[in-house]
């Protein structure tokens, strides 16, 4: 039998609402069990900066700059002693000796045609405070290598379909929708479309929440279908698609009135989904992400997706779960990513190991 090593994860996603940490018994491969799952939130004024400074971020040259001023060091430091705080505070709960920390970082620009992505955060710092083994930069030698560098989780996602019988996909709603799917064993995955991302913007907008939780401000009205439908009309599902939140914008959207404008952007998500999986003949999915709890968004779904939690796994916590498993096939040199589900030109292994 392989050998099964304690690895935790971390993710702190593109809404900068905070960090998860998973710990969990994995191989990489065929074993895995979740142990420990712990979730930190950023307070109002720490979202707000980490936003001002990626609206600052246009290319790679501006990364450059912005790297060496001291309002980039300082959110960087705060930002990785809130990761480090957390990595122990699981560490301490779980009564377990970690052989790898999974460390993906806070995403600030990426650019698939440029081979280009930057997270945010010291894993040097990280290793130092915790005398563990750190693995980074997931997505460069994707990258490097053809592909679009994101989605990284959908070898992770197999392992959860190929225990199920009845889903042949999971829906990942997050700032961005991303998918995995099986068609004839074979694993697929791609990015959807906006998942959160508008819906977040403009609620915080016009409503001054971060969110629109259990989908309250979007059942108000009904969406503005002409906007919706010319704007889902875009969307080629013919290729590997990765997007960032800053590719959308609710500028477009602001001669609609409020109520109007939340309906209608989440009727966007949860359509661009519907979309896909009737184009790509999915039959049925399970949902993780913050979305899975928005009400709008499933009642458009219906019966074509079912909430992760009710297999007895956390939907708020798949990604950092993945990383912890995506750490070990690091470690081993294990592909994270494949032609079908980045485009890269052959299957790679990725991450980097901070010794």
């Amino acid at each position: 039998m392989s050998k099964i090593y304690n690895s935790l994860g971390t993710m702190s996603g593109t809404s900068f609402d905070g960090i998860d940490v998973s710990i969990s018994k994995t191989n990489g491969e065929d074993v895995f069990e979740n142990s420990i799952n712990l979730y930190c939130s950023f307070d109002q004024n720490l979202k707000k900066d980490l936003k001002n400074l990626k609206d600052k971020i246009k290319n790679p040259e501006d990364v450059a700059v912005l790297s060496q001023t001291k309002e980039f060091k300082d959110l960087e430091n705060k930002i990785t002693l809130l990761h480090i705080d957390l990595i122990n505070e699981a560490i301490k709960k779980s009564d377990v000796k970690l052989d790898i920390i999974g460390f993906h970082g806070i995403t600030l620009f990426h650019d698939a045609k440029k081979k280009f992505t930057f997270q945010m955060g010291n894993a040097n710092l990280i290793k130092e405070k915790t005398g563990i083994h750190v693995v980074k930069n997931f997505r460069q030698n994707d990258l490097d290598h053809g592909g679009q560098g994101a989605p990284l989780t959908p070898i992770f996602h197999r392992f959860i379909l190929k225990k199920q019988n009845n889903y042949d996909a999971i829906i990942n709603i997050g700032g961005i929708s991303n998918i995995t799917y099986l068609k004839n064993n074979k694993l697929f995955a791609t990015d959807i479309g906006p998942g959160n991302c508008l819906i977040d913007s403009w609620i915080n907008h016009f409503f001054n929440f971060p969110f629109d939780e259990n989908g309250k401000f979007s059942s108000i009205a009904k969406p503005d279908l002409i906007i919706a439908n010319n704007f889902i009309d875009r969307f080629n599902f013919q290729n590997n698609l990765s997007f960032d939140a800053n590719d959308f914008s609710i500028s477009e959207f602001r001669n609609l009135e409020k109520n109007i404008g939340a309906a209608t952007l989440t009727f966007i998500t949860a359509n661009l989904i519907l979309t896909f999986m009737n184009e790509k003949k999915i039959n049925k999915a399970l949902l993780s992400g913050g979305g899975r709890k928005n009400k709008t968004i499933i009642n458009y779904l219906e019966a074509r997706a079912d909430n992760i939690d009710q297999l007895n796994f956390d939907g708020d916590f798949i990604e950092s779960q993945a990383f912890a498993y995506l750490a070990v096939r690091s470690l081993l040199k294990l592909p994270l990513s494949f032609p079908e589900t980045t485009g890269v030109s052959k299957p790679v292994s990725g991450g980097e190991i901070v010794n």
